[in-house]
């Protein structure tokens, strides 16, 4: 169920919060169109990981210690994690831990993951991936159609302007997800987002 306004995330400091909100609705509301090859297309995976690294600053893990990267892996669609790689190369961090991308073949040792990106290939081994990280602090993120509502916490899609001239990069939350991985996640995060019922 979605926190109540007001609710505060120690993740993100108070005074930070409007800012971070900001920088993600801009991602939200850049368009991306839908002509192969234009400039929009060719920034549509920058917004996938500018959202990715975003979500970490809306969403709170359980407390642990800060020791080790903090990892987010792909499973099933090997462009997105040469796009996360980026977050390497720029040294970005979470909560002080640098971030780590790691490509996985098949869904085992899914417990190192903080975060894990199920790309369409994997399709097939949702049910295995979702039962295997049930009740684990993995955020599941993903951006085929039909995963949020299976598991995938989190789901990106493209949707169209009024004017159905070009699409801009969106984001569904499934809140029972969230909650059987026991991840807490800002009220701002849904106010931008489509909820999953």
């Amino acid at each position: 169920m979605p926190p109540a306004p007001g609710h505060r995330i120690g993740r993100v400091r108070r005074g930070a919060q409007p800012l971070v909100a900001a920088l993600l609705l801009l991602c939200a509301l850049l368009p991306s169109p839908a002509v192969p090859g234009a400039d929009g297309e060719e920034l549509l995976p920058a917004l996938k990981v500018a959202y990715v690294y975003n979500f970490t600053r809306f969403i709170q893990w359980p407390a642990r210690a800060p020791e080790g990267p903090f990892v987010i892996c792909v499973i099933g669609e090997p462009a997105m994690e040469t796009h996360l790689r980026a977050l390497e190369r720029e040294k970005k961090r979470v909560d002080g831990r640098p971030i780590a991308i790691r490509w996985l073949e098949r869904p085992d040792g899914l417990e190192a993951c903080q975060i894990l990106f199920v790309g369409a290939a994997a399709g097939g081994s949702l049910d295995t991936i979702v039962r295997g990280t049930a009740g684990k602090p993995i955020l599941l993120v993903g951006d085929t159609p039909g995963f949020a509502g299976r598991g995938v916490a989190i789901e990106l899609y493209r949707k169209p302007d009024i004017f159905g001239t070009s699409e801009r990069l969106r984001f569904r939350i499934d809140p029972a997800a969230l909650k059987d991985r026991g991840l807490t996640v800002s009220a701002q995060l849904y106010d931008v987002a489509e909820v999953v019922r």
